[in-house]
C-alpha cells in the first residue's frame, strides 16, 4: 500500500528530492545545509545571514567602505495572521513568496537576499553602490503601492523598511539585525517609506518593554505600587467629599515611573485587569479606613471599558464592597470621554449596570475629544469632569472661559453634576464656582497625596 509524505521515500530518493528543492545547498552536507534555508522562499535564512553580516562588518573595518543593513518586513503580524486565519497556510506562503519576488525585483542582481524570519527579508548595500540604500528603500516602498495579487486575490502588504548604518561600533550581527527590525517597525508605524535606526527611539521601546515585563512583579510586591489621592472640593462649602485614586509606581531600579508613561501601555494589554483589581481593592479599603476615622469621603477610581467587559467584574466589585463594609454610593468610576463610544451598546449596557449597583459614573476629560454635545445625551453617567486643558487656560483665554461656561451650562441642564479639574489658581476656582460647577480639583487645592497626608490635610 502506498504511503504519502517524506516517510514513503528511500534515503536516496529523499536526498534527491531535497537536492531538487534546495539547489543552492552543498550536496556533500545536504541535511546540515537544509537547516540554513527557508522552506517557503528557498532563500538562505537567519543563520547564514548572521555569518554574511559578520563578514560584511569585517570587510568594512578593513576597507572603510560604509555599508548599510536593510531589513524589509512584508506585513505586520496582526495583518498576516488575519490572512492566515481567513485563507490558510498555503495561501499565506504564496503571499510571502509574492512579496519576496517583489522585493527582489527592486534589487541589483548581485545583492544577496536572506529570509531572516517569517515576514522579514534582509540584505546589505554598499553606500557607494550605484544606488544609495535610501533609494533602494524608496523603490521597495513604491513597489508595494499596489496590492500583491495572490491566487487572483489582491492583498495589500503593509511593508516596513528599516536601515542600519553598519558603523565600526556595531556590537554584533545579532544586535544589528534587531536594530534593523526596530527601524522597520518604526517605518511602518509612521507610514514612512523607510526609517533609519534611532537609538533614542529604541531606548524608549526597550523601556516600554521593561515596564510591561516588570509590572506583574510590582503587583506581587508589597512596596512598589501605591495609591495617592487628590481631593475634590465642594465649591459652595469648600469641604472635601471625594478624592480621586491615582496609581503611583516606584520601580526598584527605574525610580518613579509616571502613570502617564505606563498606563497607556497597560491599557492595551491584559495587565489592565490585575492592575484595576489592585486599585479597587486598595481604594475601597481606604474608603473604609477614612469612614472609620470620621471622614465620609467617596473614592473615585479610573476604570477601562475593558474592565467592564469582564463577565464577573461587577460581581467582584460588589464582593469587595461587602468585604470592607463600604456603601456603593461611596465609590465612583471614571471613564475618559474617548474611551466610551455612544454607539457601543455593550459598553452602554455595562455602564447602566454600574449605576444600578449604586456606583456613580463620571465622564472624565470632557471636551478633549471630538464628541459633539449630543454625546452627553447618550451616555448613562452622573458626573461630567471638564477637561483640564480648558480650566488651565481660564486665567488667560477668553475663548476657554466661554467654552467652559457653555459646557457647564449644558451639562447642568442635562442633569449632570459638573466638576472642573486642573484648577491651579484662585481665579479659576472662583470662575468655576460662579458658573455653577459643583466641585473643583487641582494643584491650587492640593496635589495627589498619600493616604496619611490626605487625612492630615482633611484635619488641618
Amino acid at each position: 500500500m502506498a504511503t504519502s509524505g517524506w516517510r514513503s521515500l528511500s534515503r536516496q530518493a529523499a536526498d534527491s528530492a531535497l537536492a531538487a528543492a534546495f539547489p543552492r545547498a552543498d550536496p556533500d552536507h545536504l541535511h546540515e545545509a537544509i537547516g540554513q534555508y527557508d522552506h517557503v522562499t528557498r532563500l538562505p535564512n537567519r543563520v547564514p545571514f548572521l555569518d554574511h553580516l559578520s563578514a560584511a562588518l569585517d570587510r568594512m573595518r578593513a576597507d572603510t567602505r560604509p555599508r548599510t543593513l536593510v531589513l524589509v518586513t512584508l506585513s505586520d503580524a496582526h495583518h498576516f495572521n488575519a490572512v492566515l486565519r481567513a485563507l490558510g497556510h498555503a495561501f499565506s506562503e504564496d503571499f510571502i513568496r509574492a512579496g519576496t519576488d517583489r522585493v527582489a525585483a527592486c534589487l541589483d542582481g548581485d545583492t544577496r537576499i536572506f529570509h531572516v524570519s517569517v515576514l522579514s527579508l534582509a540584505f546589505v548595500v554598499n553606500r557607494d553602490a550605484a544606488r544609495a540604500p535610501q533609494d533602494v528603500a524608496q523603490a521597495i516602498d513604491r513597489a508595494f503601492a499596489d496590492p500583491l495579487v495572490v491566487q487572483d486575490i489582491p492583498i495589500r502588504s503593509n511593508v516596513g523598511v528599516g536601515l542600519v548604518n553598519l558603523a565600526a561600533d556595531v556590537t554584533s550581527p545579532a544586535e544589528a539585525l534587531r536594530a534593523a527590525l526596530t527601524a522597520a517597525q518604526d517605518s511602518r508605524n509612521r507610514s514612512d517609506a523607510f526609517a533609519y535606526y534611532d537609538p533614542h527611539t529604541d531606548a524608549a521601546h526597550q523601556r516600554a518593554f521593561r515596564i510591561l515585563t516588570d509590572l506583574p512583579k510590582a503587583l506581587e510586591a508589597s512596596d512598589q505600587l501605591r495609591l495617592h489621592y487628590q481631593p475634590r472640593l465642594d465649591l459652595t462649602s469648600d469641604s472635601c467629599g471625594c478624592a480621586e485614586a491615582l496609581i503611583r509606581w516606584h520601580h526598584p531600579e527605574l525610580g518613579w515611573v509616571s502613570p502617564g508613561e505606563f498606563m497607556p501601555l497597560v491599557e492595551t494589554t491584559a495587565l489592565i485587569q490585575p492592575l484595576t483589581a489592585f486599585v479597587l481593592e486598595t481604594a475601597i479599603r481606604q474608603a473604609r479606613a477614612w469612614h472609620d476615622a470620621g471622614h465620609a469621603m467617596k473614592v473615585s477610581v479610573n476604570v477601562s471599558p475593558r474592565n467592564l467587559a469582564e463577565p464577573d467584574f461587577l460581581e467582584r466589585v460588589q464582593t469587595l464592597l461587602d468585604r470592607h463594609g463600604v456603601d456603593p454610593a461611596m465609590l465612583e468610576f471614571e471613564f475618559t470621554e474617548g474611551a466610551v463610544s455612544p454607539d457601543n451598546a455593550t459598553t452602554l449596557a455595562n455602564l447602566r449596570r454600574v449605576r444600578e449597583l449604586g456606583i456613580e459614573v463620571a465622564i472624565d476629560d470632557f471636551g478633549s475629544g471630538y464628541s459633539n454635545m449630543a454625546y452627553l445625551t447618550k451616555i448613562p453617567a452622573d458626573i461630567v469632569k471638564i477637561d483640564k486643558a480648558f480650566v488651565l487656560s481660564l486665567d488667560s483665554s477668553e475663548q476657554d472661559r466661554f467654552l467652559t461656561h457653555k459646557i457647564a451650562d449644558l451639562a447642568r441642564g442635562l442633569g449632570f453634576h459638573v466638576v472642573g479639574e486642573g484648577v491651579e489658581s484662585a481665579r479659576a476656582y472662583a470662575f468655576l464656582r460662579d458658573i455653577g460647577c459643583r466641585e473643583a480639583q487641582g494643584f491650587h487645592l492640593s496635589k495627589p497625596l498619600p493616604p496619611a497626608e490626605l487625612e492630615a490635610w482633611l484635619n488641618g
